[in-house]
């Protein structure tokens, strides 16, 4: 079974929080289950653990792929092989990082651009063959004090290659190409396959389409789209440019769940149904 996840928010819609609860139920219950996030970014500002965390693991890591990680370790009684799950979880990382308001001049007006935007500082890039990371020229010239110290840290332990800020977008920009290869290895490595997609994207790659399953995420409910394939194929654009909110307009809900507040608890009529999905699909 394969299941793509997505959420109608660009922020916020409870992805993680549902895919958890849908992964840790599953697990409970004797299913393996393997989450796979292809592209995910967090802020170092917000998220200063994960910089703890990444240098613990070896490899740049944020929130999500954490939690997933932390998750399944929990089932897992070989513990070796612990960096290329995460590049398993999670084959493209990106840190971001705020600026400085003082470091660029007082320029409110870029300061807003670039607060909302974030500043790429680091990536961690898998192919399913290597790992590479990249960290961005002088990026102690653009954030703040207290957070470089860190990142230089990290950078030397990586040994992460130094590139201008126009090659960390275009390498942002070439995600879905670079990480279509590691969805369909994760796809041929594991029968059972939970896949979040980013933001409100439809999907991170082409790969993260090959499912059976279309959940999406809203606050307090999740819905299942009925012959998303289908749909998918009147869209000219890729799927990581099509918001969900879009895909939506054209799209039947046959079935919808509410959602737990703030628990890793998935609805029982929903368990039920994944249950017998799996069981009639064996």
């Amino acid at each position: 079974m394969r299941v793509l996840v997505n959420g109608l928010l660009q922020f916020d819609s409870g992805k993680t929080t549902f895919s958890l609860s849908l992964l840790s139920t599953l697990m409970q219950n004797g299913i393996e289950i393997f989450p796979h996030k292809p592209v995910a970014g967090h802020n170092a500002w917000y998220s200063f653990s994960t910089l703890l965390r990444s240098e613990e693991l070896n490899a740049l890591v944020g929130n999500d792929a954490l939690k997933y990680y932390d998750e399944i370790m929990r089932y897992k009684s070989e513990k070796s092989g612990i960096t290329n799950i995460i590049n398993e979880i999670n084959p493209f990382a990106v840190l971001l990082a705020p600026p400085d308001l003082q470091k660029i001049n007082f320029d409110v007006r870029l300061y807003k651009e670039l607060i909302n935007e974030g500043v790429i500082v680091m990536l961690r890039v898998f192919d399913c063959e290597s790992v590479f990371h990249f960290s961005l020229q002088d990026f102690e010239k653009v954030i703040p004090e207290s957070l470089t110290a860190k990142i230089l840290h990290l950078q030397k332990i990586f040994k992460a290659t130094e590139v201008s800020k126009e090659k960390l977008r275009e390498l942002v920009d070439s995600s879905p190409m670079i990480t279509e290869k590691c969805t369909r290895r994760v796809f041929q490595n594991y029968k059972n396959v939970l896949i979040e997609s980013y933001n409100d994207a439809l999907s991170p790659n082409y790969a993260s389409l090959d499912v059976d399953l279309m959940f999406v995420v809203t606050p307090g409910k999740v819905f299942l789209i009925e012959e998303f394939k289908k749909v998918i194929g009147l869209f000219t654009y890729p799927p990581w440019i099509v918001p969900v909110s879009s895909f939506m307009k054209y799209v039947r809900v046959v079935r919808s769940w509410n959602i737990e507040v703030g628990r890793y608890q998935l609805n029982d009529n929903l368990l039920d149904f994944v249950l017998k999905f799996i069981d009639k699909n064996e």
